[in-house]
């Protein structure tokens, strides 16, 4: 985790894992919770679901 932010990962819906890092602690809960009600009632993660959840709570794509 960086120093000033606040990691989230996900697995995609191809197996690849990805990572993103928020500025804000409530950020990143709020992505996690819309993610996983995402998957609950629409389906798996996409990466461009990702992408727009990511974006949607201010993230910054993290890159291995």
């Amino acid at each position: 985790m960086s120093k000033s932010g606040f990691v989230l990962t996900c697995k995609l819906e191809d197996g690849t894992e990805v990572a993103a890092e928020f500025a804000d602690i409530n950020d990143r809960d709020g992505c996690d919770i819309s993610l996983g009600m995402y998957r609950a009632n629409l389906g798996p993660i996409t990466s461009e679901v990702w992408e727009k959840m990511v974006g949607k709570f201010n993230g910054t794509f993290l890159h291995e």
